[in-house]
């Protein structure tokens, strides 16, 4: 078989969802890719996702499952509800979308991903009732994070979100709905800050990291030693010191898992590919989101689950892309001898004025800071791996 037809065969059927069942959110987040990037294809959408849609993305999931040969015992997938605010859908929709999907997979597994601002007591035991796990986006300490997260007048979130984990923290139920935080990193925010904020103030165990969406038309900050390699270097050796095999920052162990040997379908390291196809309000079948960040419209097809399957998305330019990863890499991580590792980094972090992903990630030289250092520390630790046994 050719590379071609091995690539698609690692990664189908897709597996990955996400539902955006509400197309506005009640924060103003200045790096937001949804709202502050120049793309407001978001105007066009309707507020809410019909149960309509709903059904139709559902029956389309499950002929794409019967199209690729799974099984009554292979039929698995992951659906994150998305938005926007997710939560601003309402407990009744939320209720009433996770009803429908069941009815046709059986074995979905789901998770939101919410700022924090409407979560309470009974929206937690609305989506514990319905086997939902619930992430916060949290980028930190107050005053860092309500600069970076405001609600449209101003105010801070900080409070609101804070006081989300705190509450899934608070008992043994919370913990197991818990999927963690999730943070944008800004070096303005000393690595120590961060990583005490989350083990010593919330004594969270499970936190991940993203690195901002950049790209080559809107670069992130440069240095010498490259600015967020340095950053995430000093991030990782905090982990590292604790040394608690409980501890899980996934943007780390997902990178220790590829160094080590493992096979990790990932959309951001390696060369094993983790397609995602994202569910509009309207039915919209797109690529993942954060490629609006790149260019406005880009993530736009003429496909919608109320006329087209699911495979017709993988006509779509960046689909292939990443269902493709070894035909859309520069030359220059094709000859670099980090690519098993980085893969070329996360595909939107590639994207040129020109219109091309054919370049090296905007975050290149962080990377192979990183990298390198990661390396060094994985070979002079004797005890290191039995951290992830």
């Amino acid at each position: 078989m050719g590379e071609q037809a091995l690539e698609h065969n690692c990664s189908l059927p897709i597996r990955n969802f996400v539902f955006k069942v509400a197309s506005r959110c009640n924060l103003a987040c200045g790096y937001c890719y949804m709202y502050r990037k120049g793309d407001d294809s978001y105007r066009d959408q309707p507020f809410f996702m019909d149960p309509r849609v709903v059904r139709a993305a559902a029956n389309r999931i499950g002929e794409h499952l019967d199209k690729h040969g799974c099984s009554d015992r292979d039929r698995e997938i992951w659906i994150s509800i998305h938005g926007g605010e997710p939560l601003l859908y309402g407990k009744e929709r939320i209720e009433d979308f996770v009803s429908i999907v069941r009815e046709v997979l059986i074995d979905a597994r789901f998770s939101i991903l919410t700022n924090g601002s409407l979560l309470d007591k009974d929206w937690l035991t609305h989506l514990r009732m319905l086997n939902v796990h619930v992430g916060v986006s949290l980028d930190g300490p107050k005053n860092h994070h309500d600069l970076a997260r405001p609600y449209p007048s101003g105010v801070g979130s900080h409070e609101s979100a804070e006081r989300a984990v705190k509450l899934m923290m608070s008992t043994p139920e919370g913990q197991a709905q818990f999927s963690g935080t999730l943070s944008v990193l800004d070096p303005a925010l000393p690595a120590e800050e961060l990583y005490a904020y989350f083990r010593k103030e919330l004594r969270l165990f499970d936190f991940d990291i993203l690195l901002p969406d950049h790209h080559h038309c809107d670069p992130p900050i440069a240095g010498d030693p490259p600015v967020y390699g340095q950053y995430l270097t000093q991030l990782f050796d905090l982990w590292m010191e604790e040394g608690n095999p409980q501890v899980r920052i996934g943007f780390f162990e997902d990178l220790l898992g590829i160094m080590m040997g493992k096979v990790i379908p990932h959309a951001f390291w390696g060369l094993q590919p983790l397609p995602v196809v994202v569910v509009e309000t309207d039915g919209g079948l797109e690529p993942p989101d954060y490629f609006k960040s790149c260019a406005p419209g880009i993530t736009k097809t003429r496909f919608n689950v109320l006329r087209n399957t699911i495979d017709c998305v993988m006509q779509n330019p960046i689909v292939d892309m990443i269902l493709k990863p070894r035909q859309n890499l520069s030359q220059t991580c094709r000859n670099c001898v980090w690519l098993d590792q980085c893969g070329g980094g996360l595909l939107s972090h590639r994207y040129s004025l020109q219109g091309e992903f054919r370049n090296p990630s905007v975050y290149c030289a962080d990377l192979i800071y990183l990298m390198e250092h990661v390396y060094e520390v994985l070979c002079s630790s004797a005890s290191f791996a039995a951290l992830f046994d």
